[in-house]
């Protein structure tokens, strides 16, 4: 009934989850008594919700109202994977055989290996930390996800209404939607007075959805083809009430909701190597082959040609070696891409991943829709200003807490130091309203001195002295 989808990866990012699983029921496309009894609740849930028992039982069977995470390496598996390369085991390998030596030889060899040993573990060290830091910035796509999520809802239970976390919402429940309300879960509506929602995280429509309650029934008789734009007797998960007020049904929460589809087809997403970075990996390849190849012919020929020991024979070969390994390439690319990002920046052009800066500096045309995918699509109180004080909101912080809200007055003085020893009328001038010919009926103008002096030829504005 309120399956977890499966196999969502095949119809891409517009299928919903009851494409992709024929158990999850239409519920846009069914009346509101049927998807009462579907969820297996009374005919009076609007007036009495589930109980708290009821409650606790589907909170066991249907898990908590969250969207799963991708798993996430660990530190140590972060750096294995800069670690696992060819030219860089190498490195390795010479390392530990120089401090093997160092700890067995005297005198000048001995400081030798020792410097050796430490130079190798510092390139190592130094393109590891790198790698991982790169890797490490690029894992917020599905966090972004969840930020979107409510951290509250009122719902019916026990016949009265109650305030509720949003992880602890089950099927079934009644939710009570209010304006700037952002739905907690997908839901069937029961009620709706002067309802509207902002969809454009799922749909890209910039205007609120109208809703109502009535069956939604398809032209061609397929209640699958119907988009999620015209699902108006549904409200989605992740998206804000933006007027009215209605009560739904709670169908699905967590990854069963449609943004818990779209989160599961983000953590499927595979790391793919970009054409540079095969061709290195290619090189690396390559070189380790002939340097293994000129190692072991270097080690015959000392051993049996020169007379040397084995392990000085050993010595020689690997110092070949490790001359013709280029242990800063790494470093080099990660450099090249640092300066290219950094000269894209400049022209307005921010790039998360650096690899990614090999094919965007090729692009000449980018097609996007631009509500939900530039724009967020939202209006927010940046700033409040009194007659004696300025005030400043963080609207970026994910919780609501009074610490977003700070008195900041040094915005008030900036203002102020601007109008210093000018005149009354050079403020006037200088104000915000104007009409395109320059002149207003008060003598206000921000077109030009020469608007300002038929204004005041008019004898509309006049010089006062400053105060």
């Amino acid at each position: 009934m309120c399956k977890k989808p499966t196999n969502l990866g095949e119809k891409g990012a517009a299928a919903t989850k009851a494409d992709v699983d024929p158990n999850v029921p239409n519920w846009h496309a069914i009346p509101k008594e049927e998807a009462v009894a579907l969820l297996g609740v009374g005919a009076d849930i609007r007036k009495t919700g589930l109980t708290s028992s009821e409650a606790a039982a589907r909170l066991q069977q249907y898990g908590p109202n969250e969207l799963s995470e991708k798993e996430r390496r660990t530190l140590l598996q972060r750096i294995w994977t800069q670690l696992y390369n060819v030219l860089v085991g190498i490195l390795v390998f010479v390392a530990v055989v120089s401090l093997i030596k160092g700890i067995i030889s005297e005198g000048e060899g001995r400081v030798t290996n020792f410097i050796e040993v430490g130079l190798i573990t510092f390139v190592v060290t130094l393109n590891t930390t790198i790698g991982v830091y790169q890797e490490g910035s690029a894992e917020k796509a599905a966090e972004a996800l969840k930020g979107m999520l409510s951290s509250e809802a009122v719902l019916v239970r026990d016949g009265k209404e109650v305030k509720v976390p949003g992880s602890q919402i089950v099927p079934g429940d009644v939710v009570v939607l209010q304006t700037g309300d952002r739905v907690p879960a997908d839901v069937r509506l029961l009620e709706v007075n002067n309802l509207a929602c902002q969809e454009a995280a799922l749909t890209g429509e910039s205007v609120p959805i109208d809703k109502i309650t009535d069956p939604i029934i398809a032209k061609n008789g397929n209640p699958k083809s119907t988009p999620l734009g015209d699902r108006k007797n549904m409200c989605f998960s992740a998206t804000l009430v933006s007027q009215g007020y209605g009560v739904g049904l709670v169908v699905s929460t967590g990854d069963n909701t449609e943004i818990g589809t779209i989160n599961t087809l983000v953590n499927k997403v595979e790391d793919k190597k970009t054409a540079v970075l095969e061709q290195i990996a290619f090189i690396a390849k390559c070189l380790a082959s002939f340097i293994s190849v000129v190692a072991i012919i270097t080690w015959l020929v000392a051993y049996f040609k020169l007379d040397e020991g084995a392990l000085e024979s050993l010595t020689i070969a690997l110092t070949c070696a490790v001359a013709m390994i280029p242990e800063g390439l790494d470093a080099i690319v990660t450099m090249t891409y640092s300066w290219s990002v950094a000269k894209m920046a400049k022209q307005n052009a921010i790039i998360r991943k650096l690899p990614a800066v090999e094919t965007l500096g090729s692009v000449t045309v980018i097609c996007s829709d631009k509500t939900g995918t530039l724009t967020k699509n939202e209006m927010s109180l940046v700033a409040f200003v009194t007659s004696n004080a300025h005030y400043k909101n963080d609207v970026d912080n994910k919780e609501r807490t009074s610490k977003n809200f700070v008195r900041d007055d040094s915005y008030m003085a900036t203002r102020a130091a601007g109008a210093t020893g000018k005149s009354t009328a050079e403020v006037i001038h200088s104000g915000p309203s104007a009409h395109k010919d320059g002149k207003q009926p008060f003598g206000f103008s921000m077109h030009g001195e020469n608007s300002y002096r038929g204004a005041k030829d008019d004898g509309l504005v006049e010089d006062l002295p400053s105060p």
